[in-house]
């Protein structure tokens, strides 16, 4: 939904959480088939884990 979200155009800012939970290879934050990255920049100001993304 995130990526969705992200695609169309809709979201300029991400507040991640994370829990220590083991996913096996891992998880992608943002599953991007095309190969494109999502490029997160931190929040001056905010906590570590608030990012603009840049377009």
């Amino acid at each position: 939904m995130g990526g969705q979200c992200i695609e169309a155009g809709l979201l300029d800012e991400v507040l991640v959480f994370s829990a220590p939970v083991l996913l096996g290879d891992g998880s992608h934050l943002f599953d991007r088939p095309d190969g494109t990255q999502v490029r997160l920049k931190p929040l001056a100001g905010e906590s570590a884990h608030w990012y603009r993304i840049v377009r």
